[in-house]
């Protein structure tokens, strides 16, 4: 499995149709995959979700982490990166 660190949002950076997931406990990732990517959080390196696939991680997804209160994003390109 890789390990993924996902970036903090930037202010007002509001994805269409999105929501953001609060992890509840610091020691319990917030979504269980069977894929090969565990995400972490940017800030202090919390394990936020496990065994996920990129396709389930878009800039939809976003995170506040439990242990530091950071709101993450799995997509960790710029936008114009992204498009080539």
């Amino acid at each position: 499995m890789a390990t993924i660190t996902m970036r903090q949002i930037r202010d007002g950076e509001v994805p269409f149709d999105g929501g953001t997931a609060i992890q509840e406990a610091a020691d319990r990732p917030v979504f269980r995959g069977n894929g090969p990517d565990d995400y972490l959080c940017v800030e202090c390196g919390n394990v936020l979700a496990t065994a996920m696939h990129r396709v389930q991680m878009t800039k939809k997804v976003r995170v506040r982490c439990a242990r530091c209160a950071t709101v993450n994003v799995a997509v960790t390109e710029e936008p114009e990166a992204m498009a080539r």
